[in-house]
């Protein structure tokens, strides 16, 4: 019986024992271990190449799914669709989203091929042949994996025991049992019996058959995978490629579980093709030099390499010359980051280094670094799928009030709101600005999410003797009547962004009463503005800072002449007050003079994460009125000659104007991301990467949650990297938009 064949690639799996070149978000499949393509090209390409086969579907983390789309189409390999799983789940809920994919796709009779994408196959002609026959196999009825002939007693595989005879009129054997990797002994009984093959881990089932069976006998998973398949997201790719992302929560919750674990060793319809067509797994090293070319005395050799009197060697140069002498059956891989050098024996005890790496967060365990090709494409990737997926939805649920409106100023450490903090207005502002720039990406949901903290601040926030109120309870009676001009400039921010996206009048009505208000009563007599009413010293440059930012977006949304004003006026004061001998400082008297050395030691504080704040929002202004100062340069140099903290190379809250830290080193998430937006926003490609490096060290230590806390953050760690913050901080959001913007909508490097 004809049928009609879909293969699935499934690229999940870390390679570790492939260290240094297989790194945990850079695995094995990704990378070039012999010949001109990675393994997942070299699959994908003979798959393709089956004879009557649809163009292959891929199964891979979202965090390189864009890679794996750049990949495939830069060789000219067809790709049916790409399933993204949010973390890996194993190959049970792997099978099974494409189980689903095919059936809602193809129908119920198209037969889909699981193959791994990091094998070596040598002979492509029998390869083909034992594919079409497990097809054949499974149109049947039967789950039908493909066992490879043994030709040698190898303890590193599993298993496959067919039965005597081949199934009537179908060309494989009903599988007897499965068995575990072998001892030395029972591998040779194994080759010597004729009745064991290689388990390839290649699997051939109608959808259909492939969900029914899981169901029996995995019913907990099979009605977890079907609820993550039915919210699955649909995205497009720029080179219209299909891509699915399932929602983390739901995908989360499906078991880990193997497909020989939860259905081949359980089902009745379980049957082999034997086949012989030289295949690895590509599972060490040793592997790894037996697969390509070698020399006279049994070297594998790629890059600048000399060997003198030295044999059964795998060396692979990284971009510099490696040189060996007297050595044998040695492995000495070299990469930009790091350099292993093993015997091929020990060649499977790699992980345990790769582990003790990951153990200590060495990032040399996770990727290769900003200088390798599909960084930042894993990064985009990770920054999308995290905000969109993860973020978003979090801090739109939980994260607002459904009885009184509004947003909770926090999450607590359970991932729950904490209901009786008071708010402070700028939060709500905030996250009106942050749903819109949120909508105005693509995230539609924005829309609607915004309107919560935005009705809570018109209904409750504006007071009767003028401007926007300092802190709220939770049913909108005032906490704290005191003006703050933060606060206001906020306001302007969020109703600015707020009318850009729903168009209200109400809402341009209440920001042109916010400029009136700001402009009439909080002027300072002598220069810029008061810090609120009452006024109060001393005076601080970060209140200007963001009225420099609102105006800024004012003139880009609106070309607003009065905001154009105030932002030409607040650049002035930064340049003859502000800056001090080229830096920042953020305390001054009531003229805006600095407040010399010998004050409070408080108010000779830097914030580092302040002068990168500034040195973005000048370049910015820059870039709109063609007006610099070259201070730019000092800030982003001072900040990260002095203002990183050494051990965990985060910014720090504070630093002094010698470069000298205070007592306690602490680190906030919110200074990171203003050195990543920074960097990102910059077109030098070595600011570039610096802002890609800094992103991946606060992932580790800020972002990096599971389950219910997906889209949560912690605040605040010491010098040692350990939390020290008590709860998630809503007012963040604004910060994280900031900093992935220019990732997500993609800063063309020079």
């Amino acid at each position: 019986m004809a049928c009609k064949i879909v293969p699935a690639i499934l690229c999940g799996g870390s390679g570790t024992r492939l260290w240094p070149l297989s790194r945990s978000h850079e695995p094995k499949q990704l990378q070039t271990l012999f010949g001109e393509h990675s393994l997942l090209t070299h699959t994908a390409l003979r798959m393709n190449a089956v004879p009557g086969s649809e163009a292959p579907l891929i199964i891979c983390s979202q965090a390189y799914a864009n890679e794996v789309e750049n990949q495939l189409l830069e060789n000219n390999v067809p790709i049916s669709a790409i399933l993204e799983e949010p973390m890996g789940r194993d190959t049970a809920a792997a099978a099974g989203i494409a189980a689903h994919w095919v059936n809602e796709n193809f129908g119920k009779n198209a037969v889909l091929v699981l193959v791994p994408a990091d094998h070596f196959i040598e002979d492509l002609e029998h390869f083909h042949t034992a594919i079409t026959e497990a097809a054949q196999t499974a149109i049947n009825g039967s789950i039908c994996t493909i066992g490879v002939s043994p030709d040698r007693p190898e303890t590193g595989f599993g298993y496959i025991k067919r039965a005597a005879n081949k199934l009537e009129n179908l060309p494989a054997y009903a599988v007897d049992k499965f068995v575990e990797k072998p001892d030395l002994e029972t591998a040779q009984s194994y080759l010597d019996s004729g009745d064991y093959v290689w388990n390839a881990g290649i699997f051939a089932a109608k959808g259909s058959t492939f969900l029914t069976e899981l169901k029996c006998y995995e019913p907990d998973i099979h009605d977890k995978l079907l609820a993550a398949c039915g919210a699955a997201r649909v995205e497009i790719s720029d080179q219209n490629i299909e891509h699915l992302q399932y929602d983390p929560l739901l995908f989360s919750a499906i078991e880990k579980k193997s497909i020989d674990y939860a259905i081949m060793e359980r089902t009745e319809n379980a049957a082999v093709v034997s086949a012989k067509f030289g295949w690895s797994d590509v599972g060490s090293w040793a592997s790894v030099r037996e697969l390509g070319q070698l020399d006279k005395d049994g070297n594998n050799l790629s890059g600048d390499v000399r060997v003198v009197d030295s044999s059964n060697c795998l060396v692979q140069a990284g971009g510099r010359v490696v040189a060996l002498i007297g050595m044998k059956d040695v492995a000495v891989i070299d990469t930009p980051d790091a350099l292993l050098v093993c015997h091929t024996e020990h060649a499977q005890s790699v992980k345990k280094v790769h582990q003790a790496l990951e153990k200590d967060g060495h990032t040399s365990a996770l990727e290769h670094g900003a200088r390798s090709k599909s960084f930042e494409s894993r990064a985009r990737g990770w920054a999308r799928n995290w905000l969109f997926n993860q973020a978003l939805p979090l801090w739109a649920d939980i994260g607002l009030d459904r009885e009184y409106g509004g947003a909770y100023e926090a999450l607590n450490l359970d991932g729950k709101p904490i209901t009786e903090m008071g708010r402070r207005f700028r939060v709500q502002a905030r996250q009106v600005y942050a749903f819109a720039q949120a909508y105005e990406l693509g995230w539609k949901q924005g829309a609607d999410a915004l309107l919560s903290p935005l009705n809570y601040m018109l209904d409750h926030c504006w007071l009767d003797t003028g401007g926007w109120g300092h802190v709220f309870n939770r049913d909108g009676t005032v906490i704290d009547n005191r003006i703050d001009t933060y606060d206001q400039a906020f306001a302007l921010l969020g109703l600015g962004w707020a009318y850009k996206v729903t168009g209200e009048k109400r809402v341009l009505k209440a920001a042109n009463k916010t400029k009136e208000f700001l402009f009439n009563q909080l002027r300072h007599p002598i220069i810029g503005f008061v810090e609120g009413l009452p006024s109060s010293t001393p005076r601080r440059a970060n209140p200007h800072m963001h009225l420099f930012e609102t105006a800024m977006h004012w003139m880009e949304l609106f070309d607003d002449k009065q905001m154009a004003d105030l932002a030409d006026e607040i650049f002035e004061i930064y340049t003859q007050r502000f800056c001090v001998d080229g830096l920042l400082r953020e305390y001054f008297h009531e003229d805006l003079t600095p407040i010399p050395d010998r004050a409070n030691k408080r108010y000779r504080f830097l914030e580092p994460g302040h002068l990168l704040e500034w040195a973005y929002l000048l370049r910015r202004y820059e870039k709109l009125t063609g007006k610099k100062t070259y201070t730019t340069a000092v800030l982003e140099a001072f900040t990260e000659a002095y203002g990183i903290s050494p051990n965990t190379g985060l910014i720090a809250n504070h630093c002094l104007p010698d470069g000298s830290f205070p007592d306690q080193i602490t680190s906030r998430l919110w200074p990171q991301t203003e050195f990543i937006r920074l960097k990102l926003s910059q077109k030098n490609p070595v600011d570039h990467r610096k802002g890609l490096e800094m992103l991946e060290r606060t992932k580790t230590h800020f972002l990096t949650m599971e389950g219910e806390h997906m889209g949560y953050w912690h605040d605040e760690i010491n010098a040692k990297g350990k939390v020290v913050s008590t709860y998630s901080p809503a007012s963040t959001l604004y910060h994280l938009i900031g900093a992935l913007i220019p990732l997500i909508q993609k800063i063309e490097t020079e």
